[in-house]
């Protein structure tokens, strides 16, 4: 059953963040970076250079391929491209593509990717094209064998960021799980993955924070061993009054009382994209999408 905090009372807690409590009597290396606008993180016994560079170059190769911020990506090509023919691309975009639509089916629609123009309408990513807007998930189509999109409609445009940073943490994981890597915390952009145990044997304690706690304090603990936990808010990007996230039914941003959602999962692109389509669906319809699909969310709502 999924979890909740009880509603704030104040329009004090803007900012959510995940942040790193607990002690630590062991050594515990850190090895961070940049990666996609944003910050990656990685803590635990036994990493190295080499570890930093297996880390770096795999992002750096999700970045040329998932960004709509560079035009030269290979998502943007085959935004800007018109052709209604297959167009052969990369594996990993086609299972980008189907995790995302397989979230939307789970949420009756509230993640859509195929959103690409009105994001940029709002001014939330660049715009490579002067087309007149076209969404919808019956205008696109995947295939894995051999791997390719297709547009129905020359005008259709994807934006994969509600998925993209939760799926790179679950490659990485497992690329971390191959070099021997068995107790490490991975967070990029704020989606995390907490693998086997923190320095002193027990669980990674993660804390839910607001922007005007006292340090090391936090909303609430969240214990995880082998989980990951991804964050979705409206605080995170505005344009003056506008959230980032937009609604597909409405084709505008959401303007509701929920703040933030977090979600734990043992995957987390499905952490990373569920949080997204839940704070989408609001806390209504957000927690009954949620108990159907037996997620474990915490919810933080904004009340006068």
């Amino acid at each position: 059953m999924p979890g909740h905090l009880p509603p704030l009372r104040h329009l004090c807690l803007l900012v959510l963040t995940l942040v790193l409590t607990g002690c630590y009597d062991a050594p515990v290396l850190t090895l961070t970076g940049s990666t996609m606008g944003t910050t990656w993180s990685l803590k635990g016994p036994g990493l190295t250079k080499a570890t930093r560079r297996l880390i770096q170059t795999h992002l750096d190769a999700r970045e040329a391929l998932l960004s709509h911020w560079r035009p030269d990506s290979e998502l943007s090509r085959f935004n800007q491209s018109r052709s209604t023919d297959w167009q052969p691309v990369p594996v990993a975009l086609v299972q980008v593509v189907q995790l995302a639509r397989h979230i939307a089916q789970q949420t009756e629609g509230a993640l859509d990717i195929t959103l690409a123009p009105v994001i940029e309408q709002y001014g939330f990513a660049p715009s490579f094209s002067d087309q007149p807007a076209v969404t919808g998930w019956q205008h696109l189509e995947e295939r894995l064998d051999p791997p390719a999109l297709r547009k129905k409609v020359p005008n259709l445009r994807l934006n994969v960021s509600s998925v993209t940073e939760g799926f790179v943490v679950d490659e990485l994981v497992a690329l971390l799980k191959q070099q021997g890597h068995r107790d490490f915390l991975l967070e990029v952009g704020g989606e995390l993955a907490a693998i086997g145990h923190a320095p002193r044997g027990g669980l990674w304690q993660i804390g839910v924070q607001s922007p005007d706690a006292t340090p090391g304090s936090s909303v609430q603990t969240l214990p995880l061993y082998d989980q990951c936990a991804a964050t979705s808010g409206s605080y995170r990007q505005r344009r003056g009054e506008h959230s980032h996230l937009i609604d597909p039914r409405t084709k505008k941003p959401i303007a509701h009382s929920l703040v933030s959602v977090t979600v734990l999962h043992e995957s987390c692109a499905l952490a990373d994209g569920f949080a997204t389509a839940l704070m989408v669906l609001g806390p209504q319809e957000g927690r009954r999408i949620a108990e159907k699909q037996g997620l474990r969310v915490l919810w933080i709502e904004e009340h006068p």
